[in-house]
């Protein structure tokens, strides 16, 4: 009998000490657990650094369609992880001809849903002029452009308005300012001081907008005076704007750096709904990039990147993500595109008088199941000079 105790009571302190060592994060801990949902992605941000395989950068400042007055950089000075949570970091600098720096991050043409509930633990920046934002595009954007793309934005706050978050969808016929959606408050500084959950439970002809589990909006089509674009898959993008149409400029209050704190982002769904998009799997790299003078009959020219993106057989891999930026005597164009069947990606500078060098450099190129190879690549950029003759 006494062995037999023993024995016993070894087995339950063994069994102590495992589940002790078992880590609130772990799958199946009662953390993840949500009844009737199951956990298909996430990111814990647990890594020394941010997981490209989850996610891209957008590069640039062409003002993103709002007027916003930042450029977006995929440096660690504006993106990062630190001790557990991704830091997105707005600086007043100079930067490419713009006076702020900040990052977005997005999963376009890594991961992309249809349906589930979408949410991220996030404590926000404040201050006027500043514009942060967790939300998701359309997965065809690059086909029939936005809004028909469809757009649900999940969490966004102005920092004039530093009690309230809103949450909105954008659509044909209802998009920019006629976009719809609603908001709800919070004490002064809870947002900047304090961790929330925003989150979203989207299924076929409804989206459900909560914060810590308080559920504060909802959309169907019956709601909308224009089409319902939200059964497709879509993609999820983090930034954080300076400046813009909606916020308003930073002013003489505004302190700089402000940070937005991300401690995870989650994807679940529910039994039969879409996934994350696959594709073909291996490395990619930059087979070719080259930059031409265009001239325009108006008198101004721009410079044509055309960039080839092949796998490790020196085949072309169609449906790349292509992101990059210009420098030099101009700055602003397209900066992302999608390579065709070819494996090529042609991005055009906008027009201008202004005569000397232009470059055009690749920052990243994803694909889902793929991985960027840079070693691969015989270089990153190409440039492009042009004088008043039309020389190059």
């Amino acid at each position: 009998m006494n062995r037999i105790r023993t024995f016993f009571l070894s087995l339950l302190i063994v069994g102590l000490i495992l589940s002790s060592c078992i880590s609130p994060g772990s799958p199946g801990s009662s953390e993840w657990d949500r009844p009737g949902w199951t956990l298909v992605w996430h990111d814990e941000f647990e890594g020394r650094s941010i997981d490209l395989e989850n996610w891209t950068f957008d590069i640039g400042g062409s003002g993103w369609g709002n007027n916003e007055r930042q450029f977006y950089t995929d440096r660690p000075e504006n993106a990062r992880i630190e001790e557990g949570r991704l830091v997105i970091e707005a600086r007043e600098e100079e930067f490419l001809q713009r006076d702020y720096t900040s990052a977005r991050l997005k999963t376009q043409g890594l991961h992309a849903w249809t349906y589930g509930r979408i949410e991220a633990r996030m404590q926000l920046p404040y201050g006027m002029g500043i514009w942060p934002a967790f939300w998701m595009l359309g997965i065809d954007i690059e086909q029939v452009g936005w809004p028909a793309s469809g757009e649900i934005d999940i969490m966004e706050h102005i920092g004039r308005d530093a009690t309230h978050v809103y949450g909105t969808v954008h659509g044909p016929g209802y998009s920019g300012g006629g976009g719809v959606g609603h908001f709800t408050t919070f004490p002064a500084g809870s947002l900047s001081d304090e961790f929330h959950v925003y989150a979203i439970e989207w299924e076929p002809d409804v989206i459900r907008w909560y914060v810590d589990e308080q559920q504060y909006f909802e959309v169907t089509p019956d709601l909308l005076p224009g089409a319902w674009v939200y059964d497709h898959p879509f993609f999820i993008i983090i930034n954080l704007a300076v400046g813009g149409n909606w916020p308003g400029a930073p002013d003489e209050s505004t302190i700089f750096p402000q940070v937005l704190l991300v401690d995870y982002v989650r994807v679940y769904q529910q039994p039969g709904q879409v996934g994350e998009t696959l594709g073909r799997s291996g490395t990619m790299h930059l087979g070719a990039i080259e930059v031409e003078a265009q001239d325009n009959n108006d008198g101004t020219w721009q410079a044509i990147v055309i960039i080839t993106v092949v796998d490790a057989n020196d085949d072309p891999v169609e449906g790349a993500q292509v992101t990059g930026g210009w420098v030099g005597a101009i700055v602003r164009g397209e900066t992302e595109g999608l390579t065709d069947a070819t494996g090529t990606v042609r991005l055009a500078s906008d027009p201008s008088e202004r005569q000397g060098e232009v470059t055009f450099c690749v920052t990243n190129v994803t694909r889902a199941n793929m991985t960027y190879d840079k070693s691969a690549n015989e270089r990153n950029c190409d440039l492009v000079e042009h004088d008043s003759a039309g020389d190059e």
